[in-house]
């Protein structure tokens, strides 16, 4: 399989230098399924003793990869090392480095800073992946893979774990192979080479899916691509504009011919496969630019130049920039695209030196609280910066928009989480906070004689288990 990033990166190190994305040799404690909700997986059920205690049961009979037996102080050892080596986490999952303990071998209690209902979903994702505690040259994990051989900023190989619960993975060895160019991954798919490719260029996916000898996955993910318009600077500041500028979008072009029919128009900032998302109920701002330009006339708006914000490794935002330039221009906005390299991108738009940044955000868990906070909240990471500077912040809309996030955070059932969250999602889009633009389905391309891809929303948890390939 080649896959877009390197596998083996630095960044990794704490799993023994592979990736825990894709790979499955390490398991969380609980599972994303297809609806982005939890089920069972090293725990077996969890309850809530009190407001901010947690108590998770294991389940009985699991193995690491060196034969020894899962226990709760690994559970702990697991998460000690993520608190070590990641400083945000303590945040994002409402539990300090020391709140993490073993009641006994088969339970495992965590304390969280405040009452958080949804922890148990927060905690699905691959980065809490249980590891054995005792570090070893080779990553060992509980996974239906093991690690066969690492080849450093190039290749895993990996092998079924034939212990495993339940039946053994079909593949006899599987490869992930870091092929960075996207179009160098297209061919060697169409040479036979690898099985499988990820990230494929949308453009290349239709030649793929008729051609004979390749064929293609899609899948809606829970990623939302959008303009986070800056609330906090001249003209955007101004609400009728941002209202203009909704009304100058044409949603399903972008989709239909940037995206070349992958993907679908978005009403607002959170993709339709979350299970809070409320697109349904959204209002719909056009297009209707004969709309849009009366409301550039009643706006504040003086001839300035809007700055269009996008990093300069997504291909496709180039292109949806130059279209919404066009299209902003036709309503008599003035603007301009600026586009940064990848290391700095993120820090420029959480400066607040953009009017317009183009982002895509989705989640990798059963729980997407985190970025609702994240992206909306005067406190989340997107806006904190700005907001602790000079009281401001990017793209959060005040002080009503904060309490409705904190309301939903505490939610005890999706009922009540969907009433504070969807609040959220009409106030922002209401006042222009954002342009939606598509939520994101995911391309993978294979081999013909391939079989067996088991795919989910979130693409870095798609199961390989049941692989196979024919003569």
């Amino acid at each position: 399989m080649a896959l877009a990033r390197d596998p083996t990166r630095e960044k990794w190190d704490i799993y023994g230098g592979i990736t825990p994305y894709y790979t499955h040799v390490f398991e969380p404690l609980v599972d994303t399924t297809a609806e982005m909700k939890t089920a069972p997986l090293l725990a077996t059920e969890w309850e809530a003793v009190d407001e901010t205690t947690w108590e998770f049961s294991l389940r009985e009979g699991v193995t690491f990869h060196n034969g020894d037996s899962l226990t709760a102080d690994a559970v702990v050892s697991s998460f000690d090392r993520v608190f070590e080596q990641w400083s945000w986490v303590p945040g994002w999952i409402g539990v300090e480095p020391d709140g993490v303990t073993a009641v006994d071998d088969t339970t495992v209690r965590f304390q969280t800073t405040e009452h958080f209902p949804a922890f148990p979903g927060t905690i699905s994702h691959n980065y809490f992946g249980i590891q054995h505690p005792d570090p070893d040259e080779t990553p060992v994990g509980t996974g239906p893979f093991q690690v066969e051989h690492v080849e450093e900023e190039q290749s895993i190989t990996l092998t079924p774990y034939e212990n495993y619960r339940g039946d053994s993975a079909d593949p006899t060895e599987l490869t992930f192979e870091w092929v960075k160019d996207p179009n160098t991954r297209v061919l060697s798919l169409q040479k036979g080479s690898v099985d499988i490719a990820e990230q494929i260029p949308k453009s290349r996916a239709a030649a793929l899916s008729d051609a004979d000898d390749t064929a293609t996955e899609t899948q809606l993910t829970p990623e939302a691509g959008l303009v986070a318009v800056n609330l906090y600077t001249t003209p955007t500041d101004d609400e009728q504009l941002r209202k203009a500028l909704n009304w100058a979008v044409d949603q399903r072009q972008i989709v239909e011919r940037i995206l070349n029919g992958m993907g679908k128009p978005a009403r607002g900032p959170i993709s339709s496969v979350i299970p809070w998302a409320v697109h349904d109920d959204l209002p719909a701002y056009g297009p209707d630019r004969e709309r849009a330009r009366e409301l550039v006339e009643d706006s504040s708006y003086s001839g300035e130049s809007l700055s269009i914000l996008i990093n300069s490794e997504n291909t496709d935002d180039k292109m949806v920039a130059q279209t919404l330039s066009g299209w902003f221009d036709d309503i008599g906005v003035e603007s301009e695209i600026r586009q940064v390299d990848p290391a700095s991108f993120y820090d420029t738009f959480t400066a607040g030196e953009a009017h317009l940044t183009l982002v895509s955000f989705g989640s990798n868990s059963a729980a997407c609280d985190y970025l609702v906070r994240a992206m909306f909240h005067s406190e989340g990471s997107d806006n904190r910066n700005r907001h602790e500077q000079d009281g401001t912040g990017i793209y959060n809309p005040g002080p009503e928009v904060d309490r409705l996030i904190e309301r939903g955070y505490r939610a005890e059932t999706l009922a009540e989480k969907r009433e504070h969250y969807g609040a959220v999602q009409r106030r922002v889009v209401e006042t222009g906070a954002v342009i939606p633009l598509y939520y994101n389905e995911s391309v993978l391309a294979r081999r013909a004689t391939v079989s067996g891809i088991d795919g989910h929303p979130v693409s870095k948890m798609a199961d390989w288990s049941g692989l196979s390939r024919s003569d």
